[in-house]
């Protein structure tokens, strides 16, 4: 159970980093709103991912 929490933990984690950094390398996008949503895209996917470590950490 636990197994498959931290996969989709850090699936989820990954699929906000890509997503973010997709955003960000978008040409000609200059438009501040989105590069702001592609930041708080990657924060949220940072903070997905340390939370999944912590997981890890603390289940082994």
């Amino acid at each position: 159970m636990i197994d498959s929490l931290i996969g989709v933990c850090s699936a989820t984690a990954l699929t906000l980093l890509l997503s973010s950094a997709r955003g960000l390398c978008r040409e000609g996008s200059t438009d501040p709103s989105d590069q702001a949503r592609s930041v708080t895209l990657a924060l949220y996917g940072c903070v997905v991912a340390v939370v999944t470590l912590g997981l890890f950490i603390a289940v082994t």
